[in-house]
């Protein structure tokens, strides 16, 4: 299964440059994007987004895909902190 994972907010100055609408793809195991990652926001995304491309049901409380945000806690302790939205696309 594949996993969409999309910015959907971004606090502060994100040193990856992300702005909400980037995206990036999990099929099974492989990365898929156009632009770099950031480490720290694969370290917090990449077991959900596992689980989820391997047909795991997870549901966050709202029912319209699952939000992470990366572990920078934006202002005044960081540069930004970007939230991520993660959903199976196929």
């Amino acid at each position: 299964m594949k996993v969409e994972i999309r910015v959907v907010d971004v606090e502060g100055r994100c040193a990856a440059e992300y702005t909400p609408g980037d995206r990036f793809y999990l099929n099974s195991f492989l990365l898929e994007s156009e632009r770099p990652i950031c480490i720290h926001a694969l370290l917090s995304l990449s077991h959900v987004a596992y689980a989820l491309s391997h047909r795991a049901e997870l549901k966050s409380a709202g029912g319209d895909g699952i939000y992470i945000s990366c572990p920078d806690p934006g202002k005044p302790l960081g540069d930004g902190k970007v939230v991520f939205r993660l959903e199976v696309v196929e």
